[in-house]
């Protein structure tokens, strides 16, 4: 199993990891240095492909936020340094294995595409969907960074326009080091478009969120794309509210929880964006953002009431239970806890698929979203007051994005997904 990226992106491989573990599986995990521990502790064998120096310098990169810049950050400082470890890794196993091993890795893992063609025989390559932009396609809602494409837009143009953004932005991008490895190692040629096409398995793989989401289209099912759902990720040893968190929340049963993100980069603009909407309504506030600067562990907002708590983490899980709304960055971990948790979320999305996600939150019920450059005091505040007073129910009771047990249902339909394919 190959993944990078983020936290958001690390755990539902390491949820979907254990469980094979756990079914007698041997199984290893390739991703970057710094998530070894957190790895290692759910009993999977870890091997670090990108090192903990790549790993800062991109999550800490005043582009990575950007909404045209930051898949670049992404892709030049995580992507790139993995290529050739990740390959060297996969054609070794390949060898040593009686049997033709499976690979469920993230498209970004272009290493893991590479092993594929150098070693067909031995290794088949299933790719791992965390979001529904990951999948290509021209269908509504169809976003360029965060333009989201009017809905009158004909599909011929549709097309035209991923053109145009292959031609202009993601080809000059990725071929030239693509190309370099393909000629090193003799691979096939790339096939074009490198990001719509190429990094794709030609062998499958698996939307990890369900289809009342988001659907798989139609021409993913065709090259063998299948569906599951959110699988949460648990710690097996789950860290317990802190008791200044708890004492937090007997003096404040229902607060707002406001999630920045994992990386650094935009924990001021949410806090100064939300937290004074938060004392305006008189809304109790839990802030968790490991990047904060000069944040106290709690800090008055009213002058007498100590109605803020600044966390540098937390067990999202845990404070869902107490939340009335959840303001996040967008991130499709986040938007998953929000579900399950059955809380109001607003998005305030930067960048990557956090646009799209924010769409599909309000498609559902789920709440609302909108880009975080065009939020303001007013429209945050009347976002939150439409939210505490909407009429219709947050979703469905019987909705499976919000039962009690979907997160590890998904978990056992993705596992049985990629036993089935070694059959």
């Amino acid at each position: 199993m190959v993944t990078l990226g983020s936290a958001g992106d690390l755990h539902p491989f390491l949820a979907v990891a254990r469980e094979l573990v756990r079914r007698g599986h041997e199984v290893r995990l390739l991703s970057q240095a710094p998530y070894e521990d957190q790895v290692r502790a759910e009993g999977v064998p870890f091997v670090p492909v990108v090192d903990e120096a790549a790993h800062t310098r991109t999550l800490n990169h005043p582009l990575l936020w950007h909404p045209l810049h930051g898949f670049g950050v992404l892709w030049r400082h995580l992507a790139v340094p993995g290529i050739e470890p990740t390959c060297e890794w996969l054609g070794k196993w390949a060898q040593e294995a009686p049997d033709r091993i499976t690979v469920f890795a993230s498209p970004l893992a272009a290493g893991a595409r590479f092993a594929r063609d150098r070693w067909p025989e031995q290794i088949r390559l299933l790719s791992g969907y965390t979001a529904p932009m990951g999948l290509r396609s021209i269908e509504d809602p169809m976003f360029l960074g965060s333009w989201r494409v009017p809905r009158w837009v004909p599909p011929v143009t549709r097309h035209a326009l991923w053109s145009l953004l292959d031609h202009w932005k993601l080809e000059p991008l990725g071929r030239g080091t693509l190309a370099r490895w393909q000629r090193h190692w003799n691979t096939p040629p790339l096939r074009s478009p490198i990001f719509g096409d190429w990094l794709h398995s030609p062998d499958g793989g698996v939307a990890l969120y369900p289809r009342s989401f988001a659907g798989v289209p139609a021409s993913w099912k065709a090259r063998g794309v299948v569906q599951a759902g959110f699988p949460l990720y648990q710690p097996q040893q789950s860290a317990n509210l802190e008791p200044q968190t708890k004492d937090f929340l007997r003096q404040h049963p229902r607060v707002v929880v406001v999630y920045p993100g994992s990386a650094a980069g935009t924990e001021e603009r949410f806090r100064d964006l939300v937290l004074p909407v938060c004392r305006d309504l008189a809304l109790p506030c839990v802030f968790v953002g490991a990047h904060l600067k000069s944040a106290p562990a709690a800090t008055s907002m009213g002058g007498q009431r100590d109605d803020v708590l600044f966390l540098a983490r937390a067990p999202m899980r845990q404070l869902l239970r107490h939340a009335s709304h959840f303001v996040h960055h967008g991130g499709i971990g986040s938007v998953a806890l929000g579900l399950a948790a059955g809380v109001r979320q607003l998005v305030l999305a930067s960048a990557y698929d956090q646009f799209e996600n924010a769409v599909r939150v309000e498609a559902v019920g789920g709440g609302e979203g909108y880009a975080l450059n065009r939020a303001s005091h007013k429209r945050v505040r009347l976002s939150l007051e439409n939210l505490a007073t909407a009429q219709r129910p947050l979703l469905r009771e019987s909705d499976p994005l919000i039962h009690a047990d979907a997160g590890e249902r998904a978990v056992r339909q993705i596992c049985e997904a990629l036993e089935a394919a070694r059959n």
